[in-house]
């Protein structure tokens, strides 16, 4: 029977991010530094960076998707002087930031001399960043890097300044009257900062004994203050900390609080999703629900297999030497390795194996991916598994690592490897997207675990630089139309995104027409989930005014009629 629904959205908030874009979820209580830059205070963990607004009283993470270069910051110093912020990444690269008048971060330089330079053999990484005049100082362990802000590239780099013309690494720099010191392990060396002296030369470096510019700091007592690793004073005389514990820590409201914004905490080594709800275990544990994180201890986590169950019952389980599968009710088992005949995979070094929504099996090793249909008799006859080829008749994936596989609600694969993260089609024989640390906010093209939320779609992607989730545009089938959701709505000018219609059926037919009935648009969804990048037929760009959302049941049972307003 046809049932048509006449109906009207505006939903407009969710507590899901949009479609085709990313979220990070790092550890920001885990601080380094900070700085205070008008009524906002900057301050970054070990691969967490983000700002607190005294204005609004929001904490804001930043990213890669902000326009930064990397993910894993090593120091940022802020120069009120020049109003620039230069961000020191693990790697050497920097970053040079114009800042607004409102404190906010502007255009961005980068500048990966330093990265990319084959002259330097040792850890690149910056250990501490002062400004004088146009320049910033940076101590590192090859040496002092002085950069020209105005000009944003290096100017200078003063190696082998210890004892002898040693090379020697650099944990601290300050400026004082007429000379520049460094703190070194061996000790504090000064020379004279002036435009006739070879700083280069180690000959010009003193050894000095009594010097008061790299004592520690003293800091508040209060019980929220752990691990204090930096403090700052802003105008009003408040105290703000950045602790590797507890956050960014401040009296700015009377008494010592955290504002640090929601994550997970501790090293993440492994993602899973139960009963609405993604899991990550490491160091300690932690649960994401509800676009919230809330830590846990380890032993709260719950149990679960990462073994997959076929149609007929019987277990696959990675082993050492390639996937067995298990009948547990008559103990029989069958080893799947190399060979025709022995099971056919493309390694024995297993990583992954997932089932979807067909029955297949999808094993992934050091060298591709392989498929197996389950069979009843399997233990009593080669059931090979097979590799699949695109139309170029290219293995895919071939000699990849592939780390992890998970199926979404439009039976796609999403495959992480140790060159990024792709999406295939069901059959895996042509690639929908790869995401790499050039293309996308991924901090390193390897891919350590994935975890899908399948009724949102939000998959989440761990890294050794950090976890994110990227929300996609498939989520699990419904079984009718009542729950359909079309977001944003109305679509307001400036608005760069998708427009997304959730709680759909299996593989609906979408159509969008204008006013006038005009076709405009038309696709398949992905499981319950469909998009519309608000181009038309032609590829160009939609005007303002009212567009009907037709969706139709795969079988014709079921339609349901919307609206969307676009406004340019």
């Amino acid at each position: 029977m046809l049932r048509i629904l006449l109906c009207f959205f505006t939903f407009q908030a969710f507590a899901q991010i949009p479609t085709n874009t990313w979220q990070t979820h790092n550890n920001y209580v885990n601080l380094k530094g900070l700085e205070i830059i008008e009524k906002k205070i900057y301050t970054f963990s070990e691969n967490g960076f983000f700002y607190f607004d005294k204005t609004n009283k929001q904490a804001i993470k930043l990213s890669k998707a902000d326009g930064l270069s990397e993910a894993n910051l090593a120091q940022i110093r802020y120069s009120p002087d020049l109003r620039k912020l230069l961000i020191a990444y693990e790697t050497g690269n920097l970053d040079l930031t114009e800042i607004d008048s409102d404190g906010s971060i502007g255009d961005i330089q980068n500048i990966n001399f330093i990265k990319n330079t084959n002259t330097i053999q040792i850890n690149k990484r910056i250990n501490a960043i002062e400004f004088q005049g146009d320049f910033a100082y940076l101590a590192s362990d090859f040496g002092l890097v002085v950069l020209d802000t105005k000009k944003a590239e290096i100017k200078e780099t003063y190696q082998n300044i210890g004892s002898g013309g040693k090379t020697v690494s650099l944990k601290q720099i300050a400026f004082a009257r007429d000379s520049i010191f460094i703190n070194t392990p061996d000790g504090i060396l000064g020379a004279k900062f002036a435009a006739d002296v070879n700083l280069q030369f180690f000959g010009n470096w003193k050894s000095v004994i009594d010097i008061e510019l790299f004592k520690p700091k003293q800091y508040p007592q209060d019980p929220l203050i752990n691990t204090p690793h930096e403090i700052e004073t802003d105008k009003e005389g408040k105290a703000w900390i950045a602790d590797e514990t507890n956050g960014l820590i401040s009296n700015w409201e009377g008494s010592f609080k955290s504002y640090s914004p929601n994550g997970p905490k501790g090293q993440i080594s492994e993602l899973f999703y139960l009963e609405s709800k993604i899991y990550t275990i490491g160091s300690t544990g932690n649960i994401f629900s509800n676009n919230e994180w809330q830590n846990i201890s380890l032993n709260q986590i719950p149990a679960y297999s990462k073994d997959v169950i076929d149609e007929y019952g019987f277990r696959w389980q990675i082993v050492s030497n390639g996937v067995r599968v298990t009948d547990d009710a008559t103990r029989q088992t069958r080893l799947y390795t190399i060979g025709k005949n022995t099971g056919n995979l493309p390694s024995t070094i297993v990583n992954a194996i997932a089932i979807d929504k067909e029955g297949t099996i999808w094993i992934g090793t050091n060298d591709g991916i392989a498929a197996v249909i389950p069979a009843r008799d399997i233990f009593i006859r080669a059931v090979d598994a097979y590799t699949p080829f695109n139309n170029q008749g290219r293995r895919i994936l071939l000699q990849e690592t592939v780390k992890k596989i998970v199926i979404d609600g439009g039976n796609r694969k999403w495959i992480g490897t140790n060159n990024g993260l792709n999406l295939f089609v069901p059959a895996v024989d042509e690639l929908i997207q790869n995401f790499t640390e050039t293309n996308s906010p991924l901090p390193t093209n390897e891919i350590t675990d994935l975890s899908i939320d399948t009724a949102s779609g939000e998959l989440f992607v761990l890294t050794p630089k950090g976890l994110l989730s990227y929300q996609s545009d498939a989520s699990e089938p419904k079984e009718d139309f009542s729950g359909v959701k079309i977001f944003p709505n109305p679509i307001r000018p400036g608005y760069q995104g998708v427009m997304t219609i959730s709680g759909l059926r299996d593989n609906s037919a979408i159509k969008i027409t204008d006013a006038a009935g005009r076709l405009i648009y038309e696709t398949k969804s992905n499981g319950g989930t469909a998009s519309w990048n608000l181009n038309d037929s032609t590829e160009s760009r939609t005007i303002s005014g009212i567009y009907m959302v037709f969706c139709i049941a795969q079988d014709g049972s079921e339609s349901l009629v919307g609206k969307v307003a676009v406004v340019k």
